[in-house]
């Protein structure tokens, strides 16, 4: 059956719901901070669905990860308004980022955590872990050092803190691994249902694949940090599956699978209504297309056809250079696949297929002892991963366009790309993984770009009109909005980290 449910509506509700159920005859209940409200009054369920929806709303916010992000690793680039593809970003955009992770998002989970240690759910309380291990991870993997310890606490119960401290990265990072793996512990397939859960429905054993598979996420991050830590822990849940499940499948996949009508569909879709100003990337093109020997068959879903074929426009070009590109960049250069612009597309918060390049790596690196599948294997089983999360429209694109005879299936087109320039690389199988993962993570542009920095493939060369002393971003500075109101503790961290800019490495990736 087809989920219908107005999130914002939701949202909505659960206020009114703490508003209303607070206005008794009874003086002290009159007399409540309104602003906290008693965990016995909130209602969990329109909490969580307002934190899956507003976290993955502001991660493919269209300023946000489909130009920092998608633009900055060179999935998607812009021929109209092109200051952000040439890394001129917007500090709005950031202070509205850190502000939603924090107030909104964030808030909501912290408000959620409560709510399920005062009822004594913790499959809602595993489930508020993740989540918020999910947004803290963001947070500081665009930033570096973020307020984490003496975050979302501003209640008076809760200390009062209103300019939070910033923690080093390492220290979050040490912790945030360490709750998934309590948060694992905690859900409980057998346990108390949940409500509001419009990522998984209510499976929590989803949600402990989604717990562990995440873990192996920020492991790998910070492996080259600590090694020793990385190997032991990702050797242990390889080596415990019923201890620790992972994804499987793309069924598993953590995705929020948006409606189809406003305010529900997804954000790329809402700007595409009134704007069309971003393309597919010269360099995503050129490696799927233009210079591969063979096909990609990717690249049918990937990127619409422009004039017959698939042209990719190059990044960091000056709006009218961009406008003026082989006659007319925007009837000349490919859009964006239909498939990633529909009402419905999904928003990705981790896949199967990126898992199975986590594993690769692993494996490739010594980081992973004992595993049932060699380094090659886990990489051609994300290849085919990536090809069946677009099964339908690969198929059905591929054999249309003349690709392939008519009843290929999906597995033999992978297969046949396996063979040719997706063939594994034993000469460099590191940069052969980073740069398939590249691929395989299209459109999952925070992530993307998270990935690029950490592993630097593939190469990419900033455009010929890009600011930044022509150098790809690999952070973003700390928002304006902080310097205003947190002035103390963000010069201190940033003093720490290092200069406040785009090119300062943030803690694992140095």
């Amino acid at each position: 059956m087809k989920r219908i449910i107005n999130i914002k509506f939701l949202t909505a509700l659960a206020v009114l719901f703490v508003v209303a159920s607070s206005c008794t005859k009874d003086f002290e209940t009159i007399n409540t901070d309104p602003n906290n409200p008693s965990t016995e009054l909130a209602a969990p369920d329109m909490l969580l669905t307002n934190i899956i929806e507003s976290a993955t709303d502001r991660t493919y916010d269209i300023f946000l990860g489909h130009e920092m992000g998608n633009c900055w690793v060179q999935h998607m680039a812009k021929v109209q308004y092109t200051d952000e593809d040439r890394y001129i970003y917007r500090p709005d955009v950031v202070s509205a980022a850190w502000s939603s992770f924090y107030a909104s998002s964030g808030m909501d989970v912290a408000t959620l955590y409560k709510v399920a240690v005062a009822r004594e759910n913790d499959n809602y309380a595993g489930v508020a872990m993740v989540m918020k291990v999910y947004i803290t991870s963001l947070l500081t993997d665009m930033f570096g050092d973020v307020p984490y310890s003496e975050a979302w606490r501003a209640g008076v119960a809760d200390g009062g803190i209103v300019n939070p401290v910033y923690d080093t990265q390492e220290s979050i990072y040490r912790d945030i691994v360490k709750k998934l793996d309590t948060a694992n512990m905690l859900l409980t397939v057998d346990g108390k249902e949940i409500g509001g859960d419009i990522l998984f429905d209510g499976d929590i054993l989803k949600w402990k694949k989604f717990a562990n598979s995440m873990r192996m996420r920020l492991l790998l991050r910070m492996s080259a940090k600590d090694a020793p830590y990385v190997t032991a822990e990702l050797t242990k849940m390889v080596g415990s599956p019923a201890t620790y499940p992972v994804f499987e499948s793309n069924d598993d996949n953590a995705q929020l699978v948006y409606l189809g009508d406003l305010p529900n569909n997804n954000p790329i879709n809402e700007n595409r209504k009134t704007r069309d100003d971003h393309r597919v990337s010269k360099t995503v093109i050129d490696k799927m297309w233009t210079f591969n020997s063979y096909v990609d068959y990717r690249v049918v879903v990937y990127a619409n056809l422009a004039n017959g074929d698939f042209v990719g426009m190059p990044n960091g070009l000056t709006s009218s250079k961009a406008l003026a590109y082989l006659g007319n960049g925007l009837t000349s250069t490919s859009k964006l696949g239909s498939y990633f612009t529909a009402a419905e597309a999904p928003g990705v918060l981790m896949s199967y297929t990126e898992l199975q390049f986590i594993l690769s790596e692993g494996v490739q690196r010594g980081l992973i002892t004992g595993a049932p599948k060699t380094a090659q294997e886990y990489y051609e089983e994300g290849i085919y991963g990536s090809y069946n999360q677009y099964a339908e429209d690969i198929t059905y694109y591929s054999i249309g366009y003349g690709f392939a005879p008519d009843g290929t299936t999906i597995d033999e087109l992978a297969a046949d790309y396996i063979a040719t320039d997706g063939a594994w690389d034993s000469e460099n199988p590191l940069k052969q993984i980073a740069t398939e993962k590249w691929l395989a993570m299209f459109e999952q542009g925070l992530q993307s770009r998270f990935e690029w920095v950490r592993t630097g493939y593939p190469v990419l060369v900033a455009g010929e009109d890009a600011a930044n002393g022509g150098v790809v971003p690999v952070r973003f500075p700390y928002p304006t909005v902080e310097y205003a109101t947190n002035p103390t503790n963000v010069k201190a961290a940033a003093a720490i980290q290092g200069t406040d800019d785009l090119d300062t490495r943030i803690w694992w990736a140095k």
